[in-house]
């Protein structure tokens, strides 16, 4: 079989402006419209969770992931935000910019779609923080039995394999791996909120492939971007055919035509029912369990937060910075991501506070941190599931 897989240049998120003024956006707007219109270019409205998002860019790759991840807006709605993705404008290096006054956004020479992505989401969260009391959340939603389990968590600390493990129990379904909206006005009239999320499709790190191998058949038969396809561009062999992640032998050297953990920020774009099956997703969670992970060697292994322990941990945001989260020089270095959220492009801390001190202090939402540094896999999740009873 062929592996429907595209290799971008850049392979990560590309140097940022966030808070660009409407003049100078004009300007920039101005080029990458110029480069759209001189040549083949694509353009699709898409629905997150009710904000209209506009795509028109000249990349496939991009349009085709766009189109693949997010469900369809009425063609005729006019656009909440948009984003404008020109590749091959001459003398310009990658590069994104955000205007906060218009909730637009262009990239220029990157067809890396981690970071459109991302961007979508943070310019709908603008919409639905400002104007409808939406609270925005970077991390997993998973329904057990009925319960809610929202997994927060830095790059690299578990969070896919935690929401993965409580997914495949029998009555375990996934709302989303990576995007949670809570609407708080909703949560005031109900008493209790509900986690929903705005994607069809996952986006996941192939690297999951490394400890579920089940998953390789999934990913084989999804799009894929930025798949490892040589053995020469590996960066974990050891020796002649080993292979320092499985600790056995390199799958190239097994016969396999690509390797999906041998690069860390491998992606595929993955139906959500194609996981395991339409039964095991769901739509929607009431909320229960709000879990923090984190990774170090000190921490104890649990902790029941209140709303200001809670706060002070997700405001600091302290997390290892690994592919996909930064340049390739600052990989292992220390970084800080407030609220744990590098999606919101209109960062307000006292919102983000509030949402926080009310999920636990007003809707009672269980809040434990765990440090999956000091204890195994499987150990933190009988900590989560212990706290869900």
């Amino acid at each position: 079989m062929r592996l429907d897989n595209y290799l971008t240049s850049s392979t990560s998120r590309v140097k940022s402006d966030k808070n660009v003024t409407k003049a100078r956006f004009s300007e920039l707007r101005a080029t990458a419209e110029k480069q759209l219109a001189a040549g083949a270019s694509y353009r699709s409205k898409a629905n997150l969770n009710s904000v209209t998002v506009e795509f028109w860019g000249n990349s496939k790759h991009q349009y085709d992931f766009w189109k693949l991840n997010w469900w369809d807006a009425d063609p005729e709605r006019p656009p909440d935000a948009r984003i404008f993705s020109a590749f091959g404008v001459n003398g310009v290096e990658p590069s994104a910019y955000y205007c906060p006054e218009t909730n637009e956004s262009v990239f220029f020479n990157t067809e890396y779609y981690g970071q459109c992505k991302s961007w979508a989401l943070g310019m709908a969260a603008a919409v639905l923080e400002d104007k409808r009391n939406t609270h925005s959340i970077h991390g997993a939603c998973v329904d057990v039995n009925g319960k809610g389990v929202i997994i927060v968590a830095p790059t690299g600390t578990g969070k896919t394999t935690q929401s993965f493990k409580l997914m495949e129990l029998s009555d375990g379904r996934i709302v989303g791996d990576d995007w949670v909206y809570i609407d708080h006005n909703e949560g005031r009239r109900l008493g209790y909120l509900i986690g929903r999320q705005p994607e069809k499709s996952l986006y996941m790190r192939t690297e999951t492939q490394l400890t579920k191998s089940w998953l390789r058949k999934t990913f084989d038969e999804s799009k894929c971007e930025n798949v490892v396809v040589r053995k020469n561009d590996c960066e974990f062999t050891e020796g002649s055919t080993g292979c320092r992640l499985n600790r056995g032998t390199c799958v190239f050297d097994e016969g396999m035509e690509w390797c999906y953990y041998a690069f860390g920020n491998s992606r595929a774009l993955v139906p959500r029912q194609n996981l395991l099956g339409p039964s095991k997703i769901a739509d929607e969670a009431k909320i229960k369990l709000l879990v923090l992970l984190q990774r170090d060697e000190t921490s104890p292994a649990e902790a029941r937060l209140g709303e200001d322990a809670a706060v002070e941990v997700l405001k600091k945001g302290e997390y290892m910075i690994r592919p996909g989260a930064g340049p390739r020089d600052m990989w292992g270095k220390l970084g800080r991501e407030p609220w744990y959220n590098p999606y919101l492009l209109k960062l307000d801390h006292s919102r983000q506070e509030r949402f926080f001190r009310d999920m636990i202090g007003v809707f009672d939402v269980k809040c434990i941190l765990l440090n999956t540094g000091v204890e195994t896999v499987e150990e933190t999740y009988r900590r989560i599931l212990s706290a869900l009873d």
